[in-house]
């Protein structure tokens, strides 16, 4: 006999894409879920449950993420170059493209296809599923047309196959794969340029992977820009 929490592990749990931590319900409100406030009260288990873990990566994500900000503006401001909130992130630019050549870097080129083809994704499944809702009355609405209790599908998945594979030869056949696939490619293009980012802390050229330090000892003649500030 295989036990439901079996299939949970196999299918679920060990798969980095499907990896989650439950949200805390609206009727918490904007409540920080402290493991020790009234919520929890101490319990681990129930703060899991209630969403304490999504609330405490988010609060400390939130932190992290001012004080990154915070300190790019005190490096524009000590040397007042304006706007400090734009130069800030130029500066940023500027050093990864500068030193590292980042826009040639094939991480970094597969990062921009995942992220703006997954916005392309998108934006075609918005339209198709607007335009292909059931009219069944006042349910035709789009904030009223879906009921998560509902046993009947919103819009029609066969229309819909219908148009794509007319357009394009090919169309999803089933919305698993369509809502995957979704996934799949801004997760995978964020992964890509997380690799490039690790690349560059090893200082590695974007084509031949070879750190511009190995390579400039060994050839008098190689220069970059890396090299030619350092060396």
């Amino acid at each position: 006999m295989v036990y439901p929490w079996v299939g949970q592990f196999l299918f679920g749990r060990l798969q980095f894409l499907n990896r989650r931590s439950s949200t805390p319900a609206n009727s918490l409100a904007h409540s920080l879920l402290l493991l020790w406030g009234p919520e929890a009260q101490g319990d681990f288990t129930r703060w899991c449950q209630l969403g304490g873990l999504w609330a405490f990566v988010a609060l400390h994500g939130a932190f992290g993420l001012i004080g990154f900000m915070l300190r790019q503006f005190e490096l524009a401001r000590s040397v007042q170059l304006r706007p400090f909130g734009v130069a800030a992130i130029f500066r940023f630019i500027l050093f990864f493209q500068g030193f590292h050549n980042w826009t040639l870097n094939p991480f970094h080129m597969m990062g921009v296809a995942g992220v703006l083809g997954a916005a392309l994704l998108c934006a075609i499944h918005g339209a198709t599923v607007e335009n292909t809702l059931f009219e069944d009355g006042d349910g035709a609405n789009t904030f009223r047309a879906f009921n998560p209790t509902q046993a009947e599908e919103t819009y029609s998945m066969v229309t819909a196959n219908r148009f794509w594979s007319q357009i394009f030869g090919v169309a999803f056949s089933n919305k698993r794969w369509l809502h995957f696939f979704m996934l799949f490619v801004p997760v995978t293009g964020l992964w890509m340029s997380a690799l490039g980012v690790v690349g560059l802390a090893l200082n590695l050229r974007a084509y031949d992977f070879v750190s511009q330090e190995i390579r400039a000892a060994e050839d008098p003649e190689f220069e970059t820009f890396y090299t030619k500030i350092f060396f």
